[in-house]
C-alpha cells in the first residue's frame, strides 16, 4: 500500500479522522502466521533453502520473541498509577471492544489484546508488494502450513528494503509499507501493541474487528477471501458496535467514510480495468509504458478531484508518490471481493455463524 497516514488509508487500514494528519507511512493490518509452533518443519526448511530464506526466517522468529518478551498482561497495567492516563483510557477500550466481539460478534475476543507491548517503533513489521511492470497479478512467496501469499513481510525495515531492492532489480514494480498489526491466526494470543494502541477507539474497534476475523476463518493460499472477508465484516462489525453504544453521530460519521473508501476503491477499479486491458493488449513495451504512466497520471487526478470534494483533505501520498502496479495491488488485495461478503452477510440477514459458514463454502478467490 502506498505510504500514507490519512482517513483513508491508516488505522487499522484506515484513518476515522475528517482530515489528513501527513506522516510517510500507511498503517495495513497483514496476516503473518507465526512458524515458532513448527520447528521441526522451520529447521527442514531452512537446511534446504539458501541463506536468504534463513534469514527471513531467522528474523521472523527474532521478531515474534521480541513480541513474547515485551507483552505484559492488561489489567495491572490498567491497575498501575503510574500508568499514563491516555494508555489506560485506550487499554480500557480495548477491553470492551474484546468482550463486544466475543458477546455479539461469534468473534474470538477472549483469546487475543489481553497483554500490551511496547516494541518502542512505529510500526511492528514492513510488508513488500510486488507485480510485474505489466501486470496486476501480484507476486506471491510460499510460507509453511500457509501456502501461497500476495506479500512478504519483515521485522526490520532494512530486511524489507533489501528484498524490495532485489525485485526492483528485477524488474517487477514494488511498494514497502509499514505495518501496526497482525494476527497470528490462533497461535499465539496476539497482544495490544504501540503501534496502534493510540488510535481513535474507532480505528481501534476495526483493527481489531478485523484481525479477530482472520482468527474465525483464515484460508491458506488465498489472500484476496481473508483480506475481503476480514474488511467486509469488519466494517459491519464497527456498525453494530457503534448502535450497540447508541452512538448515532459516529455511527453517521463512519458510515460517511465508508462512503468516501467507496469513491477511492471505485477509482482504483476503474484503473484496474484499464490496466488490465493495456497488459492483454499486444502493444510495445515501450508504447504500453507510455501509456501506463498516463493512466496512473490520470489516476492521481482523479484523487486531486476527490480530496477537493472531501474539502482539501486526505490521500496526501497519493498525489505526490509515483504509482505502479504493485500499489494497485495492495489495495485490490483488501478490496475487489469485499463487496461480495457485504452481499452475503446481506443475504445471511445479519447472522455471523450462517455467514461464516457460508463464506467457507466460498471457492478460492486469488489466483
Amino acid at each position: 500500500m502506498l505510504p500514507v497516514k490519512d482517513e483513508l488509508l491508516s488505522g487499522s487500514r484506515f484513518h476515522f479522522a475528517d482530515g489528513g494528519d501527513g506522516g510517510d507511512s500507511p498503517r495495513v493490518p497483514i496476516v503473518i502466521r507465526s512458524f515458532l509452533l513448527v520447528p521441526a518443519l522451520l529447521f527442514s526448511a531452512l537446511l534446504l533453502q539458501s541463506c536468504q530464506t534463513v534469514n527471513f526466517y531467522g528474523q521472523a522468529i527474532g521478531g515474534q520473541m521480541e513480541i513474547f518478551r515485551k507483552s505484559r498482561p492488561i489489567p495491572p497495567i490498567i491497575a498501575d498509577p503510574a500508568t499514563d492516563a491516555k494508555l489506560r483510557r485506550q487499554l480500557i477500550a480495548v477491553q470492551g471492544i474484546r468482550k463486544f466481539a466475543t458477546d455479539h460478534l461469534t468473534l474470538p475476543g477472549d483469546e487475543s489484546y489481553g497483554t500490551y507491548a511496547d516494541l518502542g517503533r512505529e510500526y511492528v513489521t514492513w510488508v513488500i508488494y510486488a507485480a510485474p511492470e505489466f501486470s496486476l497479478k501480484p507476486k506471491t512467496w510460499w510460507y509453511p502450513t500457509l501456502g501461497n501469499l500476495d506479500y512478504r513481510g519483515c521485522f526490520r525495515k532494512t530486511d524489507a528494503d533489501q528484498i524490495a531492492a532485489g525485485l526492483r532489480g528485477d524488474g517487477y514494480d514494488v511498494t514497502v509499507a509499514g505495518v501496526d498489526a497482525y494476527s497470528t491466526l490462533g497461535w499465539f494470543h496476539d497482544p495490544v501493541l504501540n503501534c496502534f494502541v493510540n488510535n481513535s477507539d474507532i480505528n481501534l474497534a476495526e483493527l481489531i474487528f478485523h484481525e479477530l476475523t482472520h482468527r474465525r476463518l483464515f484460508r491458506n493460499g488465498d489472500t484476496a477471501f481473508n483480506e475481503a472477508l476480514a474488511t467486509a465484516y469488519s466494517e459491519e462489525c464497527v456498525k453494530r458496535w457503534l448502535v450497540y453504544q447508541k452512538r448515532d453521530a459516529d455511527l453517521r460519521r463512519y458510515e460517511q467514510l465508508l462512503v468516501r473508501r467507496n469513491q477511492f476503491y471505485d477509482e482504483i477499479d476503474a484503473t484496474r480495468i484499464k490496466l488490465e486491458a493495456l497488459y492483454a493488449s499486444s502493444k510495445p513495451p515501450e508504447q504500453m509504458r507510455y501509456e501506463k504512466s498516463a493512466v496512473l497520471s490520470e489516476l492521481r487526478q482523479h484523487f486531486r478531484e476527490l480530496r477537493k470534494r472531501w474539502g482539501g483533505h486526505g490521500l496526501e501520498s497519493w498525489l505526490t508518490e509515483d504509482l505502479n502496479n504493485a500499489h494497485l495491488v495492495s489495495i485490490i488485495t483488501y478490496q475487489k471481493y469485499a463487496p461480495l461478503f457485504h452481499q452475503l452477510l446481506k443475504d445471511c440477514h445479519g447472522d455471523a455463524g450462517l455467514f461464516f459458514k457460508r463464506a467457507k463454502s466460498l471457492p478460492k478467490l486469488s489466483p
